[in-house]
């Protein structure tokens, strides 16, 4: 970080700025179970699992899927999981991708004192950029389908401070503050969806990635089903009060207005979620092979948020000073 200030000149204009920068970088080790270079075959001659069986009639012969009895896009799907890496049975894949967080903000500030008139300006800037490798609870403990998250915040205010004589003290002040977030998919725009031979649910290539596939005893594959989002929230304010005094009379009047408005998008399951359970072979992963799944579920959505507000106020105040230790004050708002 850093910072600079001082007079332009003197008596008359000042300025302050600053500057802080962060960069984070931290590996982030998760530990789960994927399907081991036979059973993502289709092989379960060895597996720990429970055999696969052909409804109504037993278990496939050796315990093996023959491939021309497999879903190609089950197939596709079951390989996109990476190859175990360690010799836990349970637990035998580890990862530890990269968490980002990287960070820059700013402000600047000018006043000029003039005969009788102060104006200050200030303008604020923060801007922040993490990359989360594994999207939380519930999603995919494998590393490829993690959550861009940028943020950005802006303020900016301008005040003046103006005196006519001895009784009177008008204060302006004009406010805006901007904070914008999003929460996106990792490598949002490649279909990985197509690749596998799944739909897109949505023509919007904000919304392509993979679906979230979960495979009972396996880590989920794909992406976070609540993203992509984003938000953006402008604020503005406008204010103005007028100070008099009259002997013992502090008087204050004046009024604001607020307006507000947001725009936000949620487009929540664009991509999907399959679900394998066992429910059909009493495997899971051979279920997906099959290209049987338990539940599917997918939602096309053009629901945009724009909500805009205002408020407006007005105020009168009689500060009277009945003794040096005693001050009355009534008003209306």
């Amino acid at each position: 970080g850093a910072a600079l200030g001082g007079p332009i000149s003197k008596d008359r204009v000042f300025f302050f700025a600053d500057y802080e920068g962060t960069r984070l970088s931290e590996g982030i080790t998760r530990v789960t179970t994927v399907p081991t270079l036979a059973e993502r075959e289709g092989d379960f001659s060895q597996s720990l699992f429970r055999p696969p069986v052909i409804p109504g009639i037993g278990p496939f012969p050796n315990n093996q899927i023959p491939p021309f009895f497999q879903n190609q896009v089950g197939r596709n799907i079951a390989h996109l999981y990476p190859r175990p890496n360690r010799d836990d049975p349970f637990a035998n894949f580890v990862s530890s991708p990269e968490l980002v967080d990287d960070g820059d903000q700013f402000d600047t500030r000018v006043d000029y004192r003039g005969e009788g008139f102060t104006l200050t300006s200030r303008y604020s800037f923060a801007d922040r950029r993490m990359f989360e490798p594994f999207a939380g609870p519930g999603f995919s403990t494998v590393p490829g389908f993690g959550n861009d998250v940028p943020r950005r915040a802006q303020s900016f205010v301008v005040s003046t401070n103006s005196q006519a004589g001895s009784r009177f003290l008008n204060e302006a002040r004009v406010a805006w503050t901007r904070v914008a977030n999003k929460v996106l998919q990792e490598n949002q725009g490649e279909s990985l969806s197509n690749q596998v031979g799944l739909p897109e649910l949505s023509p919007n290539p904000r919304d392509w990635g993979m679906a979230l596939v979960t495979v009972a005893g396996f880590s989920p594959l794909g992406h976070e089903f609540n993203n992509p989002q984003e938000g953006k929230t402008n604020h503005w304010q406008f204010s103005d009060t007028l100070t008099w005094t009259s002997g013992h009379h502090l008087v204050k009047f004046g009024g604001e207005a607020r307006l507000l408005r947001q725009q936000a998008f949620r487009d929540v399951q664009a991509r999907g979620l399959l679900q394998f359970s066992g429910l059909i072979t009493q495997n899971p992963l051979a279920d997906l092979l099959l290209g049987l799944p338990t539940v599917t579920v997918g939602a096309t959505l053009d629901n945009p948020q724009d909500l805009r507000g205002s408020s407006y106020a007005a105020f009168l105040q009689d500060s009277i000073e009945l003794l040096p230790t005693l001050t009355l004050s009534g008003g209306v708002r």
